[in-house]
């Protein structure tokens, strides 16, 4: 049985969230709730748990203040719970936590819980945290923070001008970086599509998607494609190679 606690400021979150994991996720057991984010951290600090569903935007404390006051040795996992458009998101996405858009889908949650279930015997890493934290400082700036590069061996951070190409692959991606090497990072293209859309990438065919700084020509033969600094060939559809030249120039 998963032992969980939800911080959350708001009553209803609250009880909507305890209805759905009780009929929908019976291998969840909600150990306690909070909506005084201080309450939580001391009920955290005090008593083990596996899993902390936790508020992003609260009046009194932040999920990335609860965060901090936990410290950087966090023994169980983190699913955030934030609007899509509050601030923070970006960082959350940035990275590599799990977090759910309110108002919460079952199959989102179902989903969640399944990931949890896979890493459970793993507790988030300092540098995870570290990242979270200093990208939301970053974000509060107007800055980029750097983006964790997850797979089965390591969590990699690197800034998003130091990626060149993401390349689909079935439920995976292929990332290449500028120095030359490719990462293969169990997350969608659509996945990274939304968190790297701000940040000069483009989508010129269904399977790549490019950093657009990145870019070294753009040949009109062949129906079109571009050459990438690392000298990768990318196709481009002809339903946006309209847009995709008037990005370039």
């Amino acid at each position: 049985m998963i032992k969980a606690v939800i911080i959350d400021d708001e009553k209803d979150s609250i009880d909507t969230l305890k209805w759905k994991l009780e009929n929908y996720c019976p291998e969840v057991s909600v150990a306690a709730f909070f909506q005084q984010p201080a309450e939580g951290i001391n009920y955290l600090k005090r008593n083990p748990v596996d899993l902390l569903f936790l508020d992003i935007e609260m009046p009194m404390l932040t999920g990335f203040d609860v965060l901090e006051e936990l410290g950087r040795d966090i023994p169980f996992d983190i699913i955030f719970i934030t609007a899509y458009n509050n601030f923070g998101i970006q960082a959350v996405k940035f990275s590599a936590l799990d977090y759910l858009l309110k108002p919460v889908q079952n199959k989102e949650l179902k989903e969640a819980i399944g990931k949890h279930l896979k890493r459970s015997q793993q507790k988030i890493p300092s540098e995870q945290i570290d990242v979270l934290l200093n990208n939301v400082q970053a974000e509060r700036k107007g800055k980029r923070g750097r983006i964790a590069l997850a797979s089965k061996e390591s969590i990699e951070f690197v800034d998003p001008q130091e990626i060149v190409v993401c390349e689909a692959n079935s439920n995976y991606t292929n990332v290449y970086l500028a120095e030359g090497r490719k990462r293969v990072i169990s997350k969608t293209l659509k996945e990274f599509e939304e968190m790297l859309a701000q940040f000069d990438f483009f989508r010129p065919h269904n399977s790549h998607l490019i950093n657009l700084s990145r870019v070294k020509e753009f040949i009109r033969g062949d129906g079109g494609y571009i050459i990438m600094e690392n000298k990768m060939k990318i196709p481009v559809s002809k339903n946006r190679k309209e847009e995709l030249l008037q990005l370039l120039s």
